[in-house]
């Protein structure tokens, strides 16, 4: 990633985009989602991409890795609970992420900035309430 988003507006931006790919990951490609959460591979991640897509893809091999990382393993509670749980837990750790990922970006804001970024965020529902 060559270019961090600085303004409150580019952080929120991207926040939005990466929701988008979280959320249809969640709901409209929940099957292909759930398909490629083999427990059966090793610790897989759920990405919300810049480009407003989803991927689900090993940790970031760099140390430490250029962003917050999603939850870890997201593949291997999936055969030992319901579908809806399932999805419900991924989504809940797909916020804390989205989350982690702004606030990160958010670093060099002010106190101004940064409440002004929580309030944009706070207008949505979280995954969690949109699957739920």
């Amino acid at each position: 990633m060559a270019d961090f988003p600085k303004t409150v507006e580019e952080i929120f931006d991207d926040f939005q985009r990466r929701r988008t790919g979280l959320l249809k990951a969640l709901t409209d490609d929940l099957e292909e989602l759930y398909q490629q959460a083999d427990p059966e591979k090793d610790n897989l991640c759920l990405y919300g991409t810049r480009e407003g897509t989803w991927s689900v893809e090993l940790p970031a091999e760099e140390v430490p890795p250029e962003l917050p990382e999603p939850c870890l393993g997201i593949n291997f509670a999936r055969d030992g609970m319901q579908k809806r749980d399932w999805v419900a837990l991924v989504a809940v750790h797909s916020d804390s992420w989205l989350l982690a990922v702004a606030f990160f970006y958010a670093v060099k804001l002010d106190a101004a900035g940064r409440l002004r970024l929580f309030k944009l965020i706070n207008q949505h529902q979280t995954l969690f309430e949109s699957v739920s």
